[in-house]
């Protein structure tokens, strides 16, 4: 059986809530990552995806040199266990209608899936 932590991407990059619209693309950009989570004093509070900088910075007109990521960052966090099978956790973001779902060991965030990962 295919689990995902087999699939997933490690570690998990974090930015700060103030962190604007254009420092979350470049370091996304320079990692190679299409997801940054949103992280302050130790807890998560969202995830930062490539289409929400797209469609809601780009698209939206903001500027994204003054945009922060925690007023676009999708929440709350949607998380699966990593010892759950491939095809479970597709057929949550088909149904959820998400590219990035966050994987968790005893309950400590261990990893992003993507989409992208499923069919690799």
């Amino acid at each position: 059986m295919d689990e995902i932590r087999d699939f997933m991407r490690s570690p998990v990059i974090s930015v700060d809530p103030q962190t604007t619209a254009q420092e979350a693309a470049k370091i996304m950009g320079e990692k190679v990552i299409s997801s940054l989570l949103v992280k302050e004093n130790g807890e998560y509070l969202g995830i930062v995806t490539k289409t929400d900088l797209v469609k809601k910075v780009l698209a939206a007109g903001l500027d994204p040199q003054a945009t922060r990521v925690y007023s676009v960052m999708s929440k709350p966090i949607l998380t699966q266990d990593c010892y759950i099978p491939r095809s479970e956790a597709n057929e949550l973001m088909l149904r959820k209608k998400i590219k990035h779902l966050v994987v968790t060991k005893h309950g400590e965030i261990v990893g992003i899936l993507t989409t992208k990962d499923l069919v690799s």
